[in-house]
């Protein structure tokens, strides 16, 4: 008899149309557990607070997603309490070997309350991210502390704690009661098949969020630096922008430095266009001041594109410089740009970098592999 697993995770609304790192990560877990003969049955509770073109989904004969209205106020304060309910009523149904929560946060609080098989995955030290954004007010110093309790109360009651790179695992050592295990991300067969790369026109590409943590501004600032070298070069900046006012500021920042005619803000993309911007850039670069295990550089190594980043995190994980890709100094811009120039000159060193970190990308981010060391983790917690 096979594995009955509960996952608890962010997913994408509609197949293809990904938003974000963790649901890169888990549209592309899933079908790969599902694909093993070890799962029966996988049931995925993707809690939200919007519009969903459907309640619930079935992908293949062994995958349904179910999209759960959720808690919308107070989630942190009240330990998630509304969605604990739901959760339960659909765990008593179920009856599950093991309950996977995608991330230490609120995923997390809500499966290591309705279940004691429990597994979490650390895919960013959220109270540490809610730190840094504390010092603005009294509110969010207090919501950070309502933060820290919640991560040390998830981690101390899962059974499981699987973390993504050996800088979360530092971090979080000492407050993981449970076993505590490392499995890397993986990165979608669809980015791999982008490899080898061809020959580009000067063009970088950011993905991510669109917020302070990602440092857009000093990306934006070495950039116009590269372009005094490189008059041609272009940067595209994909993803999300749920701060309007920040956006703003970020696009006035870019016109200041008189970015406008080499720079391109696409927002959200689904993951063909993105794919598509993987596929037409010469480099991927991030300058982040705090990451843990980013899924766009491993989109990128798959794809046999070159990186660029601060040196932050567990990105000297995924990134060895001179190897596949380039690291520097959180907030040296003029490192940073010596870099994009670099590469942006350099067709035939893009390549080679390239051609590395792909090989690199197969050791660590592939589906199957990461799926079957997953699953060993399942029947290890069901003991089976």
């Amino acid at each position: 008899m096979g594995l009955n697993v509960v996952m608890i995770a962010t997913y994408p609304f509609e197949p293809g149309k990904i938003v974000g790192g963790i649901e890169s990560v888990t549209s592309t877990l899933v079908p790969a557990l599902a694909a093993r003969d070890e799962i029966d049955r996988l049931t995925v509770l993707r809690f939200h607070t919007g519009e969903v073109p459907v309640h619930t989904r079935q992908e293949g004969p062994k995958v349904e997603i179910r999209y759960l209205r959720g808690q919308s106020r107070l989630g942190v304060a009240t330990g998630s309490y509304l969605d604990v309910r739901q959760a339960r009523r659909i765990i008593a149904e179920l009856n599950p070997d093991v309950v996977h929560a995608q991330e230490i946060g609120l995923r997390g609080d809500i499966a290591t309350q309705i279940s004691l098989n429990t597994i979490v995955t650390v895919h960013g030290l959220v109270h540490l991210e809610t730190k840094l954004q504390a010092r603005a007010s009294i509110k969010e110093r207090v919501r950070y502390h309502l933060v820290a309790a919640m991560v040390r109360r998830v981690l101390r009651r899962a059974k499981v704690v699987i973390s993504i790179s050996d800088y979360d695992a530092k971090a979080l050592a000492g407050m993981v009661r449970g076993e505590h295990i490392s499995i890397p991300n993986p990165t979608a067969p669809e980015f791999f098949a982008l490899a080898p790369s061809a020959s580009t026109e000067p063009r970088l590409l950011f993905a991510g969020v669109l917020s302070p943590r990602k440092n857009p501004e000093g990306l934006l600032t070495a950039f116009s630096l590269a372009v005094q070298r490189v008059p041609k070069a272009r940067l595209t900046i994909v993803g999300p922008q749920p701060d309007a006012e920040y956006a703003r500021a970020i696009r006035a920042h870019a016109t200041a430095l008189g970015l406008d005619d080499n720079l391109e803000f696409t927002g959200m993309v689904d993951n063909d266009r993105l794919r598509e911007e993987i596929s037409a850039a010469r480099a991927v670069v991030l300058f982040s001041q705090e990451e843990t295990s980013p899924t766009i550089l491993a989109q990128a190594m798959a794809a046999g594109k070159p990186v660029l980043s601060s040196r932050v995190g567990g990105i000297g994980e995924m990134v060895t410089d001179g190897e596949n890709g380039y690291l520097v100094a959180p907030d040296d811009v003029t490192a940073l740009a010596a870099r994009m120039v670099e590469l942006l000159e350099n067709q035939e060193l893009a390549l080679d970098l390239g051609r590395r970190g792909h090989e690199m990308a197969l050791e660590k981010f592939e589906p199957d592999a990461v799926a079957r060391r997953t699953v060993e983790t399942y029947r290890r917690v069901a003991g089976m």
